[in-house]
């Protein structure tokens, strides 16, 4: 007999456990550009706004972690993603007028630190927070669609209220944008497909399940409990000490140049 699927679900998605990793890690990142002059200026564009003083750290950690990729498809996917947790992480914290402003400013920083052939972040940034909030639900609904939809299958297309709620927020997200890319040159639009293409070749079908009532035996109780998928995919912050993590990138460099020494003699 299937269960009825639950809303712990939402955040074992691949979206969410992505952010998750990639995003949200304890390690210090920018210890390597702290000392940095173009940075340190870039960064200190930020103190103007207050009200994001107490992630401004979180924030400019994430920029400086997809830094250390290189150029290429990469970097265009990880500046997708990152555009979205850095919009969502500022989300509820600025007016309408600063949103795209700060936008501009963490676009900057990601300029400032990166080097010659390393990923630079060119964001998109003429876009109100209303329709930002729409394209960061669609292109996480786009990322998670089968894996949903398998998911729905296997729970016979039962769940709760709230995954109910969130098939609803992103099906109607979905649906306005979709309209939007196939007809409209507003350039949100235009901007979007460009993040996440294959979602819009071909029309997805909407999802859906029927709600019912988990027993209190089972509330809350599933295999999507994030407590049990996350260690498989994130990396403990204690595992790595900043010094190791430089080791990590600057050892190569050191075995390529002995390599050329040896040939060379």
């Amino acid at each position: 007999m299937s269960t009825i699927l639950q809303g712990n679900f939402i955040e074992s998605l691949q979206s969410k456990v992505y952010y998750r990793n990639m995003f949200e890690s304890q390690i210090d990142y920018c210890f390597v550009s702290n000392d940095e002059i173009k940075f340190k200026k870039a960064r200190s564009k930020l103190n103007e706004y207050e009200k994001i003083n107490s992630i401004e750290n979180r924030l400019v950690n994430a920029l400086c972690h997809v830094s250390f990729t290189d150029a290429g498809e990469k970097c265009d996917k990880q500046c997708h993603n990152l555009y979205y947790w850095l919009g969502n992480e500022l989300f509820n914290k600025l007016e309408e007028d600063s949103f795209s402003e700060v936008i501009g400013i963490l676009e900057g920083v990601s300029n400032a630190l990166s080097g010659p052939d390393k990923c630079k972040c060119n964001f998109f940034k003429n876009v109100k927070k209303e329709k930002f909030e729409k394209m960061k639900i669609v292109s996480d609904y786009c990322e998670d669609y089968e894996n949903i939809e398998s998911t729905l299958k296997a729970h016979n297309y039962t769940c709760d209220k709230n995954v109910s709620h969130y098939l609803h927020k992103a099906t109607d997200a979905y649906e306005e944008i979709y309209e939007c890319t196939q007809e409209s040159a507003k350039s949100y639009c235009t901007e979007f497909k460009k993040h996440v293409p294959s979602c819009f070749k071909k029309k997805l079908s909407p999802l859906k399940c029927e709600i019912k009532q988990v027993s209190a035996e089972y509330q809350g109780k599933s295999q999507y409990n994030t407590s049990i998928f996350d260690p498989k995919y994130v990396i403990n912050a204690s595992t790595f000490s900043s010094s190791q993590i430089f080791l990590f990138f600057v050892l190569p460099f050191v075995g390529l140049f002995f390599i050329g020494f040896l040939l060379y003699k």
